[in-house]
């Protein structure tokens, strides 16, 4: 094959572009796999997973995503699309509706030669939507807020799934007993160049998670990263996409990612509160809104993603 020919440079040292060519061969396998009869396989340039369109020959449309090496392993994206099915048996929320292999399994594993790890592989029907930036209006973020408080409504009841805590700091924050310990928090700090003020931002959310408890009404299966990129508007209606980082946390935490993201629009102010009312009109908790509560995930939030790049 090509993957083990001499000349041919580590997967580790390809640009992009390369990686997705190999990766691509990988998802040729993958397919394999499905009773889905291919005429076109597309690759899309987004995201930490590498995701191909799929164009049926049968005029439908499906999303193949193959798992970074990093990412979640094959029991925890199975976690995933189990609530993705869920979610569609028992809700008319658009989500991505999972597709099951031929030997009725969420997920397919497949390795190839070119690539050095085997890849886990999930196939999606195709979620019609369109990405909406700047023109954000206040209605949308509304439709935006009742969609992420029906999301945890269904998630409380969400439990026992392989996921992970969307809180964690760091891959060894995962492997404490405590997230948030004097040891992790160490790291953290490190990771971060010495910068004590990623002790400062857990500090704050710390305090807060011990008050707001793991209640039902306040904790349960959340998306984890409800930013403009995965939500999209087809229709007059709101959809979700991009469940990779979904895990157990407090309903803030989704808020929270959400509002933050709003902070390079000049309307943020509007479409900030367009979304509480909207999350307010399903579910009126004063706790998950609080603006001390939301501020301090924000942070958290920050923390995570600057220790991640």
């Amino acid at each position: 094959m090509a993957g083990s020919t001499a000349n041919e440079r580590p997967f580790a040292d390809l640009d992009r572009s390369g990686r997705t060519r190999r990766l691509r061969r990988l998802a040729e396998a993958a397919l394999t796999a499905y009773d889905v009869s291919v005429a076109r396989l597309t690759p899309l340039g987004r995201g930490l997973n590498t995701v191909f369109r799929v164009d049926g020959a049968d005029g439908h449309r499906y999303a193949l995503r193959v798992q970074r090496a990093d990412g979640p392993g094959a029991a925890q994206v199975r976690a995933e699309m189990a609530w993705l099915a869920a979610l569609g048996r028992e809700t008319d929320l658009v989500v991505p509706r999972p597709v099951p292999t031929r030997a009725r399994d969420w997920v397919t594993v497949v390795a190839d030669p070119a690539v050095p790890e085997p890849r886990t592989c999930v196939l999606c029907h195709w979620v019609d939507g369109r990405f909406v930036d700047e023109r954000l209006s206040a209605p949308q973020l509304y439709a935006v807020g009742e969609f992420t408080a029906r999301l945890h409504l269904h998630g409380a009841r969400m439990n026992g799934l392989d996921r992970g805590r969307v809180d964690d700091l760091t891959e060894f924050g995962r492997s404490q007993v405590d997230g948030f310990s004097d040891a992790v928090l160490d790291r953290a700090v490190v990771l971060a160049g010495g910068d004590e003020r990623v002790r400062t931002a857990v500090g704050r959310v710390r305090a807060v998670r011990a008050v707001l408890g793991c209640g039902a009404d306040v904790f349960g299966l959340v998306h984890g990263d409800l930013r403009q990129e995965n939500y999209l508007f087809h229709r007059g209606r709101v959809r979700a996409i991009d469940f990779d980082d979904c895990g157990y946390g407090h309903y803030a935490y989704d808020l929270a990612v959400a509002l933050d993201e709003l902070n390079h629009l000049p309307q943020r102010d509007e479409l900030r509160e367009s979304l509480l009312d909207g999350y307010r009109s399903v579910r009126p908790d004063a706790a998950t809104t609080d603006p001390a509560v939301l501020n301090a995930f924000a942070g958290l939030r920050r923390v995570q993603l600057r220790l991640r790049t």
